[in-house]
């Protein structure tokens, strides 16, 4: 009779727990996914933002991605325990190259997230408080990513659903991709030539974008861009069009252009500069040295972890 009492008790006591535990499940806010009206606020701005960083972790923090732009060059081959994607990449033989073997899709699947993001903060930043800065980083992310697709791809969509370089918030299920001119003048010019006039000298927060982040990537893009209308290889593109620039620049132009906004981030540096030696820039405790300009990390903090001998492998060593 004892017995069949306390099962019944402990049964009750286990049925009051879960009770309390589904109040709390449903009382819940949940805060790992936000609507597109996040970004009309302060706090929207700051985890847009921090989306923006923590997503650079997507895509050079994927093996899939270093493969796809190391791979079968002078500094990377395969090894023992490469799959069938390394070893396609090598260009050695070992099977054919294509859409399903190239692991592009590490960057094409990471990017538009990104671009998505940017636009939302750049669109609704200024209504929430945002300063120009803020949005510039935003701009700064938006050029960085239609960069790296269209050096991969060719010409990608400027238009994820609802216009050109607008902010979506419906999911379609068709996209039409510009031509790599229009990438270049309509995307990545125009946001990384307003980053550079509104992103600080210095840092916001550690590693953050700068104004000489912006001139270092407004260079690059300058310089690849010229390389594409000059076309000294004679390299098909994608989608076909004339390599003629819609602003009615040549290559030559670029060329200058390129060199002009890096003679500027050499002569206004900012807090960036040359570590003394080639050492200094890999030594493992020096990874934020004054040459790295972009980088997020989890935290500031560093662990350092130190092994302490026990006594007993010390006699041994003295015996």
């Amino acid at each position: 009779m004892k017995l069949k009492y306390i099962k019944t008790f402990v049964g009750a006591v286990l049925l009051s727990v879960a009770a309390t535990g589904c109040s709390d499940i449903l009382d819940e806010e949940p805060r790992s996914v936000y609507t597109p009206g996040f970004f009309e606020t302060p706090q929207g701005i700051q985890g847009g933002l921090s989306a923006l960083y923590s997503n650079l972790r997507n895509v050079y923090g994927n093996g899939y991605y270093f493969n796809a732009t190391l791979t079968g060059t002078d500094e990377v081959t395969w090894a023992q325990s490469a799959d069938a994607n390394f070893k396609v990449m090598d260009l050695s033989g070992e099977g054919p190259l294509n859409a399903a073997s190239s692991r592009s899709d590490v960057l094409w699947n990471e990017a538009y997230s990104a671009i998505n993001t940017a636009s939302g903060i750049i669109e609704l930043g200024a209504g929430a408080g945002a300063s120009s800065a803020l949005i510039a980083e935003a701009k700064f992310f938006r050029a960085f990513n239609y960069f790296m697709l269209v050096q991969t791809f060719g010409g990608v969509p400027l238009d994820l659903g609802a216009g050109e370089m607008k902010f979506n918030t419906q999911p379609v299920r068709t996209s039409k991709r510009n031509t790599v001119p229009e990438v270049y003048t309509k995307a990545i010019f125009p946001d990384l030539m307003q980053a550079v006039t509104d992103l600080p000298v210095n840092p916001r927060l550690t590693g953050t974008a700068t104004q000489t982040l912006a001139r270092l990537y407004l260079a690059k893009a300058y310089l690849t861009y010229a390389w594409w209308l000059q076309n000294p290889n004679n390299i098909p593109t994608y989608p076909e069009t004339t390599r003629t620039d819609p602003d009615g620049h040549d290559a030559q132009w670029y060329f200058q252009q390129a060199y002009d906004v890096a003679i500027a981030g050499i002569n206004n540096p900012g807090p960036y500069g040359l570590v003394e030696t080639y050492y200094d820039v890999n030594r493992g405790a020096n990874d934020r040295n004054k040459e790295t300009m972009l980088y997020a990390d989890h935290t500031e903090k560093k662990c350092s972890i130190q092994w302490k001998r026990p006594e007993w492998v010390r006699k041994r060593w003295r015996a």
